[in-house]
């Protein structure tokens, strides 16, 4: 496979992970017309709700392009799942979200530029990666159903 062919299958693998509507309900979709107190709503004590997904997704975007970057085991600095921030507002949300996509859109333009072999010669190899690809499309289905559960 060449390198042009490589990088159309990631990128493709990135689509399908978050706005390909054939294979999941796009982000956009799901995010749209929640207020902050929709996205803060969690259905039990020990669960996690919509804006806390939303944060948790941004972190590990932005973790994999660190660690393709430096090509460092890395974890997020603050955390798997980050504090909702303080006060939990309507800013705040939008805030929240536009970071959401802004980790998407750095992943989406270093897929684009980096050389396939970086690419594969990360700590964790292109496994990483691809398991970020299920990991955005599993988190984005959770969205989906808690939307579905409360009507939002």
């Amino acid at each position: 496979m060449d390198e042009k062919a490589f990088k159309e299958g990631i990128l493709a693998g990135l689509e399908y992970s978050y706005r390909h509507d054939e294979w999941v309900n796009p982000l956009d979709e799901a995010l749209d017309g929640l207020s902050a107190a929709n996205a803060l709503w969690r259905p039990g004590d020990e669960a996690k709700g919509i804006w806390d997904i939303v944060l948790h997704l941004a972190v590990w975007n932005e973790n994999i392009v660190e660690r393709m970057k430096t090509g460092e085991k890395a974890r997020p600095e603050e955390g798997a799942w980050p504090p909702i921030p303080d006060p939990a507002d309507d800013a705040a949300w939008e805030a929240s979200k536009k970071r959401l996509w802004d980790s998407l859109q750095n992943l989406e333009q270093y897929l684009s530029t980096c050389a396939p072999g970086r690419l594969m010669a990360g700590p964790y190899g292109l496994g990483d990666l691809l398991c970020r690809f299920v990991h955005n499309g599993y988190h984005l289905g959770q969205i989906t159903k808690l939307r579905e559960i409360k009507g939002f």
